[in-house]
């Protein structure tokens, strides 16, 4: 979920520096947990900034969803196999960090960034690519349909994508409901504190070019289309990773 502008000026976003000595920890933390989950993945990430949309995450720490942006983003650069791609994930305050006293200061250093139109658009100008989930909360919680998107009314996104000219690129994550179980409680949500050894499995799908045309961003007719195609190539993609019906897995990417 984006948020609407506000009339403050554009905030200034902390640089991301791989050199720095305190991004070794959640490297190595998200390469065990890849292979905790031997994770395998489907495509590649793009070449070049893009919006990735995805379905929320599980668990108090949305594991599943970290490691797609550590895929997408850091894994190369931490297998010294090429560069960081420079991206951010898009967060909103949970109400766990209440809990995790460093967990601020970690979002902060990894990347993630607040869901204000404003700093999306700061990470975007700067050249950097955002993962985003536009369910957001509706979709942060155990459920039957975990796996079904909501995002109706929420094309913050495509605003995005329209007043930059990014494409939108699906990508799916499969087992993370799996991995930290959940219940509901009426409005609360209750997930496995530890994380089960569920295989991930990722995928990126086919690119949607996006036209710049900022003065068409809020446009019904323009949106629409746009949000109901990245609705239905994103769906679409998880529902083919659930079936087993994706493209085969690139060879090793478990390991």
């Amino acid at each position: 979920m984006i948020e609407s502008p506000s009339p403050a000026a554009p905030p200034r976003l902390p640089p991301l520096r791989d050199d720095r000595w305190y991004y070794r920890p959640y490297l190595a933390w998200a390469e065990a947990m890849w292979r905790y989950h031997r994770v395998e993945t489907t495509g590649a990430p793009y070449d070049g900034q893009c919006i990735y949309v995805a379905l929320h995450g599980a668990g108090y720490l949305v594991t599943d969803l970290v490691l797609a942006g550590y895929w997408v983003a850091w894994r190369d650069f931490a297998r010294r196999r090429g560069p960081r791609r420079p991206m951010r994930i898009v967060a909103a305050r949970s109400r766990i960090e209440r809990f995790l006293p460093g967990l601020p200061a970690m979002k902060v250093i990894t990347g993630i960034v607040d869901p204000s139109e404003e700093s999306c658009l700061a990470a975007l100008g700067s050249g950097e690519s955002l993962l985003l989930t536009p369910g957001g909360s509706r979709e942060a919680q155990p459920s039957r349909d975990f796996y079904r998107l909501r995002w109706s009314g929420r094309s913050g996104f495509v605003r995005l994508a329209l007043r930059t000219g990014v494409p939108i690129v699906p990508l799916a994550v499969v087992g993370g409901a799996e991995a930290f179980p959940g219940r509901r409680w009426g409005k609360l949500s209750f997930w496995s504190p530890l994380p089960l050894p569920a295989r991930l499995r990722m995928a990126v799908g086919e690119p949607i070019p996006v036209a710049a045309r900022p003065d068409r961003a809020r446009d019904p007719e323009v949106v629409g289309p746009l949000h109901a195609l990245a609705w239905e190539r994103t769906q679409a993609l998880i529902d083919r990773l659930r079936a087993g019906g994706a493209d085969r897995p690139r060879a090793g990417e478990g390991g």
